[in-house]
Order: structure tokens, then sequence, then C-alpha cells
């Protein structure tokens, strides 16, 4: 099962509320999801479950070497994240614990405790496990949490990379309104130039050039209470407002659906049936466990089709993916563009294949053109790559036996 597929299954249980009590969310969501990220939970010297903290206990320290906590778990009831322990923080910070996770089972809240602030202003990511997409989540839960990440230190310089960012951006969020402020009050040295770029466009649009003195007053009566100029955006009109996340959903069971039955019928693509409910992509068998032909709607409004990678294991996937790519020109060359080879070395997956602008929501003819492209580029895909595939498992196998 791929990793987006365990994240699924979790949020159908989450909303069937399968999970009533912590012991619940312990057993059935976070070792879990520790399973597929690698770690050995059945060693309570990496994962060591009720590590003691001064006079308290954490629910799990993972470790690296063994007995050396690098990120501790608090677990709570589903619906009871808030108030975590106060002394859970300090004992991470004191011993100089990068990475700790606050988790009901269906929000996860990640922080870097030896960050400045208050706990709030620590914390580097969150998502909700049913709200969320899983491809996202499966990237940042591989980001933070993955095994093989966390020994070669690579989650730890992404935590506190990630950190800076939101660092950066809170403070720049606190100083706008006072930059903005005093710009237009003339205190600072660059309100100057602001004057003359709002002259300039004034003499632009109608052949006049206001005084210095009519913008400044201008700028001045266009402050906000909190010195920001207030832009009322006219109501989307509405084509444009975003749907429910269930009707989104029932769209996509509707067009996998389709897509699954044209697969089957008319090319003898795959022996599939169902779509998956609400499922916002599909993965084809390639013959190979571990390597799906991938059909996905993404968050960012686009819309993919290619080759996923993931056997579970993270350096497996990139030994695959770079063996493939041995032959990335051979392969570019049998497709009418370049592919995207996404390596993408801060995630235990890899992906090959091509992106285009699209929404599920867009009109039944603009659905089925997408229809049409998915189905086109996956037995494209299947045609070019099943004897690259066969290449590298032989290579794969060669390689073993000479090893032994």
């Amino acid at each position: 099962m791929a990793f987006k597929e365990h994240i699924e299954d979790i949020r159908t249980r989450l909303e069937q509320r399968q999970f009533t009590n912590e012991t619940a969310v312990r057993l059935g969501i976070v070792d879990r999801l520790l399973t597929v990220l690698g770690w050995p939970t059945y060693n309570p010297q990496i994962v060591s479950p009720e590590y003691p903290i001064d006079t308290g206990r954490a629910d799990y320290a993972l470790c690296h070497p063994a007995g050396q906590p690098r990120s501790l778990i608090e677990v709570k009831r589903v619906g009871k994240i808030d108030g975590a322990e106060k002394q859970l923080f300090e004992y991470a910070f004191h011993k100089g614990i990068p990475i700790l996770i606050l988790t009901d089972g269906q929000k996860w809240r990640f922080f870097h405790p030896s960050g400045s602030g208050d706990y709030t202003e620590r914390l580097v990511h969150e998502f909700d496990i049913v709200e969320d997409d899983s491809a996202e989540i499966a990237s940042h839960l591989n980001r933070y949490l993955n095994y093989a990440s966390i020994q070669t230190g690579e989650a730890m310089t992404a935590i506190a990379a990630d950190y800076q960012n939101v660092f950066r951006n809170r403070e720049i969020l606190r100083s706008l309104p006072e930059a903005w402020d005093n710009l237009v009050s003339g205190k600072s040295e660059d309100s100057e130039f602001l004057i003359e770029a709002v002259k300039s466009e004034t003499q632009r649009l109608c052949g006049n050039t206001p005084t210095d003195e009519q913008v400044f007053n201008f700028l001045k009566g266009s402050e906000g209470k909190t010195g920001e100029i207030i832009i009322e955006d006219p109501p989307p009109p509405p084509a444009s407002r975003p749907i429910s996340r269930s009707r989104r959903k029932e769209k996509y069971t509707v067009y996998f659906q389709e897509l699954i039955d044209q697969l089957r019928e008319q090319h003898n693509f795959t022996k599939a049936r169902r779509a998956i409910k609400g499922q916002n992509y599909y993965c084809f068998s390639s013959g190979c466990s571990g390597v799906q032909y991938n059909a996905q709607f993404m968050k960012q409004g686009e819309v993919f089709v290619g080759l996923y990678i993931d056997f579970g294991i993270y350096d497996k996937n990139k030994n695959f993916f770079d063996l493939l790519k041995e032959r990335d020109s051979e392969i570019n060359a049998k497709f009418d563009a370049p592919l995207s080879w996404a390596r993408r070395n801060d995630v235990r997956g890899c992906s090959i294949g091509f992106l285009q602008d699209a929404d599920i929501i867009a009109d039944v003819s603009a659905l089925t053109a997408i229809r049409a492209w998915h189905i086109q580029n996956l037995l494209k895909f299947k045609e070019v790559f099943t004897p690259e595939i066969q290449r590298v498992l032989g290579k794969l196998k060669s390689s073993e036996m000479g090893s032994k």
C-alpha cells in the first residue's frame, strides 16, 4: 500500500469516528505512520514509548542513535490537541531536541523548540488529515519524520530551515503596517519615491500632475485604522465561488470512475473496476510493486499524469529513479514534450511525468478533454516505461547476485 493510501484509509476511519481514545490514536494512527516512515517500532531503544522527561513522560521519543531522542511526540484524543504540556516544550528546548510533534491523530503540529518566541511562534507546520491533501501530508511527514532522514540529519536541517522561513515571514508581516505608516506619514526617507510614483501614475491616467501636497493628503486619508490601505474586493461571481469539499469529492469519484471504465473497456489498460470514493487520484499497476502509473488532481490547480515510485524504502526509491534516469534522453525522445523528473530528496517517493493546469470544478467539456489527456499519456507511459522498468529490475537483480 502506498503512503498516500495509508493516509486515505486513516482519513476514512477518522471520519467514521473509529478512534475513540488516546490509545486508539497511538496504535491505529501514530504507530502505523511511523512504520510506513521506516521506524522500527518493535525496538524500544529507537522508538521509545512513555519516555521519561523530568517528572513526566512523553508518549514517544524517536531516537538516533539508540537512546538519544531526536524527536518527541505527544499524543492526545481526537479533538483534544490544544493545551499541550509546557513541560514538554521546556524539556525539548533544554535538551536540544530539534523536532517536537503534537497530534490528536487528525491534526498534526510540528514545532522547532529552539526557536524564539512563545510556543505558538515555534510552530513550523500543521496539517489536518481529514481536510488536507494526502500527497502534501505524505510529503511533510517524510520531510520531518522519515527514519532515514532523521539518521542522515536531513529532517533536522529541514525543520530548522522551515522555521527560519516562518520566522522571517512573521517578522515581515509584523513590520509591514509600520513601514506603510512611515511611508505615508513622511517619516521614511523613501516617502518621496512613493509620492513621485503616485504623481507619475496619475499624470499617465488623466494627463495632469498632482502636487506633492495633494498626493500626501490622499495617502494620509487612505490609511486604515491600523495603517493599512483598505481595498474591498468585489464578491466573486457565483461560478467562481469555491465548491464544498463533499461536492469536490463527488466530482473526483465520477471523474476517476469514468477514467477507469474507459481504460478497462476500450484500451485493456487495467482490470480495476471501482474508483475509491472521494479520492483525487488513482494509481494503476505497472506490473512492478512499488512502481505505479498515476493520474491525479493536485491541490495547486494542476493535474498530473506519470510514474510514481515508492517501494517504502527511501534509498531503494532513489536508486530505482536514478537507474531510470540514466536513459532520460532516450525516454524523453519518445514523448512529445520533455518529462519532469522529480527525484525529490526531501521525501521518500519519486515521480516522472507531466503537469498541466486543470481543476475538478471545470465544466463537462473541459473534464472530458482532461480525461482524454490522462488516457493518452497513461497508454504512452505504459508503452515506453514497461521495458525500462524491466531493464532496471534486471540490473538490480544482477547487482544483488553479484554482491552475494
